[in-house]
């Protein structure tokens, strides 16, 4: 049975080693150092799904103060980030973790959370539809260097 739990400065290091599988671009060091200012500070909230003992998901969520597509409310939670173990997808443990933070947002009074997921994602697109999440908006962003 898979577990959520508060993520603290005792199992920080196991949340930024799931970052990095998500985000491999990033360096691990990196991330582990941005979680721990974030967990002081409180500017990053996180759960994270244990399996017999083992990290197998994440999800964070911030609160959002400016705008965030599609909301009409401040603070908005916002859904940052959010993974699970490639052999252990399809079994819930997203579901959890994401109801897990409605949750504790519901409980601070936050009653809208947002996200975004890359167009061309559209596994991550057919899991937020199927959490109830609501397309707003399709964005293409552009720079020039000048």
């Amino acid at each position: 049975m898979t577990q959520i739990t508060k993520v603290t400065p005792a199992n920080v290091r196991a949340l930024a080693a799931l970052q990095h599988d998500l985000w491999p671009d990033d360096e691990l060091l990196d991330l582990l150092v941005a979680d721990q200012a974030a967990l002081r500070q409180e500017r990053s909230h996180y759960w994270l799904a244990m399996d017999n003992g083992q990290a197998v998901g994440f999800c964070e969520v911030t609160l959002r103060q400016d705008y965030v597509e599609g909301s009409t409310v401040t603070p908005t939670g916002y859904l940052e980030g959010i993974y699970v173990a490639p052999a252990l997808r399809q079994q819930g443990i997203g579901r959890q973790l994401v109801g897990t933070a409605t949750k504790w947002l519901q409980s601070t009074g936050i009653t809208a959370m947002g996200s975004d997921v890359a167009l061309t994602n559209t596994v991550s697109q057919h899991f937020h539809k199927a959490l109830g999440f609501q397309e707003v908006n399709r964005l293409v962003h552009y720079l020039k260097d000048i």
